[in-house]
């Protein structure tokens, strides 16, 4: 059987028609998007309105301190509207206060044309205002012109538990030459003298004169040392 060429032309376009308007369709516009399982457009377009893509993060409010002062601020400052306190030196004051010419100090008093004991007063109201090697320089002149009966007012710098300690060692040996009376009444003192660095040697010293360690009964020293003294007077 042949096909007429007219109806074989037919059926061309018309499969030519079908594919044209699927490829049409295909390419001509963007498919369909298929929603979630359940969900209906409506519900689609709530849903991604719910979550914006970056959500403002929201921090805590910082917690109070303890003390009611601000976060960051430092435990140890001062209140708000007060000046900020200087830190202090300990013995600056004192510093502040020593004589920076001392050599030159000591060397006036040494050639004044004054009487020793007088030098010897002048020495003593610098002591307190000199440096240690000041201290020590002066104690080594105060031991040659202080005389035995002004004494007490050089005794109250060696029972003195605070006197840098190369200034003790010089009026230690100063007062070991002094009279029975000065020496013994002195270290004493020195003895019984909480935390002195010079207590235990002034013991050792009182107990050769006595003949007896009395620890640190010192009622029964300041007796021991009363009796010896009675009994060997100075001359």
């Amino acid at each position: 059987m042949r096909i007429r060429p007219g109806i074989f032309i037919l059926i061309i376009v018309v499969f030519g028609v079908l594919f044209g308007g699927r490829y049409a369709g295909w390419f001509g516009g963007r498919p369909n998007e298929v929603p979630f399982s359940g969900d209906t457009p409506a519900k689609s377009a709530a849903r991604s309105s719910d979550f914006p893509a970056n959500p403002p993060v929201s921090l805590p409010a910082p917690l109070p301190m303890v003390d009611g002062s601000k976060p960051g601020a430092s435990p140890n400052a001062p209140p708000a509207g007060q000046p900020t306190p200087l830190l202090s030196v300990a013995g600056s004051a004192d510093s502040a206060n020593l004589i920076g010419d001392w050599e030159q100090r000591i060397d006036d008093v040494l050639v004044g044309k004054e009487e020793e004991n007088q030098k010897a007063k002048r020495l003593l109201d610098l002591l307190p205002h000199l440096p240690e090697a000041g201290q020590v320089e002066a104690a080594q002149h105060l031991s040659n012109l202080l005389p035995d009966e002004e004494y007490p007012a050089l005794a109250q710098t060696l029972t003195n538990a605070h006197t840098p300690e190369a200034v003790l060692d010089v009026l230690m040996t100063d007062v070991l030459n002094r009279p029975n009376a000065v020496k013994l009444t002195t270290l004493l003192e020195v003895a019984r003298t909480p935390d002195h660095p010079k207590a235990e040697e002034a013991r050792d010293v009182l107990e050769v004169f006595v003949d007896e360690n009395y620890g640190d009964n010192w009622v029964a020293w300041e007796s021991a040392v009363t009796n010896w003294l009675k009994e060997n007077p100075d001359e």
